[in-house]
């Protein structure tokens, strides 16, 4: 019996974690995947990284353009709507055995709304966790609630989910695919010129706009970007992502790399690319949670500026600061100067992550035959 499957993607960076996965999924005996891309992956303003799965030979199920336009709340939620009015009509005439979804972007929650809408069992990956100044917090419990399965990538956001009432036995601690990935990328993809660019020392830069914060972008880039101009050491920078705010982080970034000799800017790299130059940088300089969960791995300091990962796990080897020039030129420079010893143990890594995420799934598929879809909400004894 063939169990057909979807993964909805959005976004390149959610898509560069899953892909192991997915493809041990795509080979798995008796089940057909499909991928289904929305978002900044059809946009090309973001690089139309939809490339990136095709080039990966995994088959694209559908495609729905959710005009995507990062300059505010109001065209976020115009997004969101797309995404719901879309996914909703695919999914009246393609009935998955399983949808699979990552994390906590707006998109997302359309998507998992019209899955749960029309009955189509859900497994939800990086749930549990915590991001206080954006509205993935929310976006990401509400995601939870809809969904039946449950991929947590530490201990204690298994825990978390289970407070949100949800079933033990179907909430797995695996870890997080992207500290393994990091360890496995394939240096003969990395295009020449971006492995001459680590011939000399650079700062990788991923900046993206904190949400919930009311922080202006504006003032925030400034800061990230007068920093910069202080460290005598060139930036290598990463587009930001598709959130609100994003587009004023993007044009201000585009012309600092105009006039700033020696910075580079790169509207999306494949995961390799990304694995590579993240291993060979003297830092991370940035908001990312790659700087949390992949650079570890990778050995790479993590220079984490502001609130937007505040309450997620992370290791000794990041650097919080504030969004402050004077903060963030005094991190760099101790990264730089060497002197301190770092420990890079990663508390989102485990062993064979990818390959225990495909077998836990393929368990899944098997125990959807009999398990009822409804959900009992998990009472958690009180004291």
């Amino acid at each position: 019996m063939t169990r057909h499957i979807a993964y909805a993607a959005g976004a390149r960076s959610d898509y560069g974690i899953v892909r192991p996965y997915l493809k041990n999924l795509s080979q798995a005996e008796g089940v057909d995947l499909e991928i289904l891309v929305t978002g900044s992956l059809l946009s090309r303003e973001f690089g139309h990284a939809v490339n990136r799965i095709e080039e990966d030979g995994l088959p694209v199920g559908c495609r729905i353009d959710i005009d995507v336009d990062p300059a505010g709340s109001e065209a976020v939620l115009h997004s969101m709507a797309l995404a719901m009015d879309g996914f909703g009509r695919h999914f009246a005439s393609h009935l998955y055995d399983l949808l699979i979804l990552l994390g906590d972007r707006y998109e997302m929650l359309s998507v998992a709304t019209a899955a749960a809408m029309s009955r189509i069992p859900i497994l939800h990956l990086h749930g549990g966790e915590a991001t206080f100044a954006n509205a993935d917090e929310f976006i990401r419990h509400s995601i939870t609630k809809m969904s039946l399965f449950h991929f947590t990538a530490t201990e204690a956001y298994r825990q978390r989910i289970i407070q949100l009432g949800e079933s033990p036995d179907r909430v797995f601690y695996l870890g997080a695919l992207g500290a393994e990935n990091a360890l496995h990328f394939d240096e003969v993809k990395v295009d020449t010129r971006l492995r001459q660019l680590t011939e000399t020392p650079y700062l990788l830069v991923l900046f993206h706009p904190e949400t919930l914060t009311g922080d202006d972008p504006k003032e925030q880039t400034a800061a990230l970007l007068e920093a910069l101009e202080e460290i005598d050491v060139p930036p290598v920078f990463l587009g930001t992502n598709a959130d609100a705010g994003g587009g004023i982080i993007r044009r201000m970034i585009r012309d600092f790399t105009d006039e700033k000799t020696g910075a580079r800017y790169f509207e999306n790299l494949a995961p390799d690319a990304y694995h590579y130059l993240l291993k060979h940088a003297l830092c991370l300089v940035g908001n990312s949670s790659s700087g949390l969960i992949e650079a570890p791995s990778l050995e790479t300091v993590t220079v984490n500026i502001g609130h937007r990962q505040d309450g997620r796990v992370r290791g000794s080897s990041v650097i919080d600061v504030p969004c402050k020039k004077e903060g963030i030129v005094s991190a760099v420079r101790r990264v730089i100067s060497g002197g301190e010893a770092v420990a890079f143990e990663n508390p989102y890594y485990r062993p064979e992550a990818a390959r225990n995420y495909t077998e836990t799934t393929l368990r899944l598929l098997d125990r959807l035959q009999t398990e009822p879809l409804a959900k009992v909400f998990y009472d958690i004894p009180m004291p």
